[in-house]
C-alpha cells in the first residue's frame, strides 16, 4: 500500500512532542475545519504548546488515543470527525473551568486595560499603557489573555539585557511557532501567524529595552515590532513604566521610534492609584473593611502607606501574609493578624 504522503509528520508511535508549527496548524484548520471545529483544536494546540505537553500528555489530558490526536492536528483523520471533536470540546469546558483565576479582581485599570485590547485588536493598531511600577500592569494583562479564546492573543514579557535575536526568539516562543533557523526566517514565521485572523500580539515591560540594553538593540527591537504589525496587520498593545513613555515621546531615539509611535491612537498613562472602590475589592476578597483610624490606627496607617509608596500588587503581598498569620492560629482573619505580620516583617528588616 502506496504511504500517505499528506501526512506532515510521520510518527509511528504518535507518542512524541507536538512537532507542528503554529502558522503550518493554522492552515490546517483552515483548509479542513469549520470554525467551531478550528477553535477547539486550536483550543487544546496552544494549550499543550504552552504547558510544553508531548502527544502522550495532551492524550492523557483528553482522553483520545495519540493516533487519533495526531491525525486531527494534522487534518488527517479520514472518517467523520463530529464525535471527537465532540469529545474535545467536552473535556475543554472542564479544563477551562478548572484553570480560571479565582483571586483576579477586576478593577478599574482592568476595565481600561480590556478596553484597549479589545479595540487595539479590532482597529488592528498600535496602544502604548505605560504607568507606575506595582499597579498590576502584568497580572491584568495575563488575565486578559487568559479570558480570550486560547491561540488568538500572545502575551510576552522584553527579557531583561534581551539582544535583538533573543527578543525575537521570545516573541516567536510566545506565539508557538517553530524557532529553528537564522533570525529572519523565525520573523517570516511569525509574520505569517499574525497575519491569520484578528489576532493581538502584547509585549510588557518594554521600559526593559530600553533600561538593560543599548540603545540601537532598542530601537531595532521595536522596528521589528514595527514591521511584524505592519506586515501581519495585527494588533500590538505595548505595556511598561514612564521609562518607556519617555523614551517614545521624548527620548534621545524618539526619531527612530517615530514609526511605531505613529501605529497607535490609544496612547494612555495608567492611574498611579487604585481607587476606593478597588482598594474595597481587594479588601473584601480577604474578608475585610477599610479600618477605623480610631479604633484600629496602626492598620489604617500602615495600608495607606503601602498604596501611597508601593500600589496593589504590594498591598496583595501584605494581605496574604496577614492571612497567613491568621491560619496559623486558627482564628478568623482580622486587621490586627495584617499589623502583626507586617510588625514581624519590618522587625526581620531591623535584625
Amino acid at each position: 500500500m502506496t504511504p500517505d504522503t499528506t501526512t506532515l509528520i510521520p510518527a509511528p508511535s504518535h507518542a512524541g512532542s507536538l512537532n507542528l508549527g503554529a502558522h503550518d496548524f493554522e492552515v490546517i484548520l483552515a483548509n479542513h475545519y469549520d470554525e467551531h471545529s478550528a477553535e477547539v483544536l486550536r483550543f487544546w494546540f496552544f494549550t499543550a504548546k504552552k504547558l510544553n505537553w508531548n502527544l502522550g500528555r495532551l492524550a492523557k489530558a483528553t482522553g483520545l488515543s495519540t493516533t487519533v490526536l495526531h491525525r486531527l492536528l494534522r487534518g488527517d483523520y479520514n472518517a467523520d470527525p463530529s464525535r471527537a471533536i465532540a469529545t474535545l470540546d467536552a473535556v475543554r469546558s472542564n479544563f477551562a473551568e478548572s484553570a480560571e483565576n479565582p483571586e483576579f479582581i477586576e478593577t478599574s485599570l482592568a476595565k481600561v486595560m480590556f478596553a484597549a485590547c479589545d479595540k487595539t485588536r479590532a482597529l488592528k493598531t498600535v496602544s502604548i499603557l505605560w504607568g507606575r511600577l506595582g499597579i498590576g500592569k502584568t497580572e491584568i494583562a495575563k488575565e486578559y489573555v487568559r479570558q480570550k479564546p486560547v491561540g488568538q492573543t500572545s502575551f510576552v514579557r522584553f527579557p531583561a539585557g534581551a539582544s535583538f535575536a533573543v527578543f525575537v526568539q521570545h516573541v516567536a516562543r510566545a506565539l508557538g511557532v517553530a524557532r529553528g533557523g537564522r533570525t529572519a526566517d523565525v520573523r517570516e514565521r511569525v509574520i505569517q501567524l499574525l497575519s491569520m485572523g484578528q489576532r493581538l500580539l502584547i509585549v510588557d515591560e518594554l521600559h526593559q529595552a530600553f533600561i538593560t540594553t543599548r540603545g540601537d538593540t532598542a530601537v531595532k527591537c521595536c522596528e521589528f515590532l514595527r514591521e511584524i504589525k505592519d506586515e501581519s496587520q495585527c494588533g500590538l498593545v505595548l505595556i511598561g513604566t514612564e521609562v518607556m513613555e519617555e523614551n517614545f515621546f521624548r527620548g534621545p531615539h524618539k526619531a527612530a521610534l517615530e514609526q511605531l509611535v505613529d501605529r497607535g491612537t490609544i496612547q494612555i498613562p495608567l492611574p498611579k492609584k487604585a481607587s476606593q472602590k478597588d482598594l474595597q475589592k481587594f479588601l473584601a476578597a480577604y474578608g475585610l473593611t477599610f479600618p477605623d483610624p480610631a479604633t484600629e490606627p496602626d492598620a489604617a496607617s500602615i495600608l495607606n502607606d503601602i498604596i501611597r509608596a508601593a500600589g496593589l500588587r504590594k498591598l496583595t503581598l501584605h494581605l496574604r501574609d496577614g492571612k497567613a498569620y491568621a491560619n496559623k492560629r486558627e482564628e478568623p482573619y482580622t486587621w490586627s493578624h495584617f499589623v502583626a505580620a507586617f510588625e514581624a516583617i519590618q522587625a526581620l528588616s531591623k535584625a
